[in-house]
């Protein structure tokens, strides 16, 4: 009997602990294209499959929290861009490029992972402009963030925002940014 009363303890506070964390709403799209590409002078098919994969948390206004249908917060979406081509016919992908969107100042900036950390592009016109690179320093889990204009120290914080922190010598003060995922 004192097993069971300690079992259905740990349950209660197990789900009570479950009810605590909001909902995401996740909308994944996935769409595959064969391509024709001519190749040293031969027609070859090549096979992209880019999966969008948007999430978004779920936050009711505080206000309606008790109402059954309570307006919902805007809160940020994150768009992930995943594109993967297959060379050749067989059932997997050789190349895996992945893709996040973020916004700051109503900007919007790729993040595009590499093998050092990520590289940060804008978009302007038809082509994407490098604005910077972040690089992973496993000392402190954060990212020695460089552009032309400024270095800095970059970090995720618990939003999942990327903030870049740096020095301003005209100023003479620290300068932070945040990247919030693009919605």
């Amino acid at each position: 009997m004192k097993n069971l009363i300690y079992i259905f303890s740990l349950l209660m506070f197990t789900g009570l602990y479950a009810q605590d964390n909001n909902p995401v709403d996740v909308t994944e799209e996935t769409k595959v294209k064969t391509i024709k590409v001519a190749e040293q002078g031969k027609v070859v098919e090549k096979k992209v499959k880019v999966k969008t994969l948007q999430t978004q948390e779920v936050k009711i206004d505080p206000e309606d929290r008790y109402d059954l249908n309570g307006n919902r917060i805007e809160t940020p979406v994150k768009v992930t861009k995943t594109v993967m081509v297959d060379n050749d016919k067989d059932p997997y992908y050789e190349t895996k490029t992945k893709v996040t969107y973020y916004k700051f100042n109503d900007v919007d900036y790729t993040f595009i992972p590499d093998e050092k950390g990520f590289i940060v592009t804008i978009k302007k016109g038809d082509s994407d402009i490098t604005f910077g690179k972040a690089r992973y320093s496993v000392k402190n889990m954060s990212y020695i963030f460089t552009t032309d204009k400024f270095t800095g120290v970059g970090y995720f914080d618990k939003h999942k925002t990327f903030v870049i922190e740096y020095y301003d010598g005209e100023s003479d003060g620290l300068v932070t940014k945040e990247f919030k995922i693009t919605k």
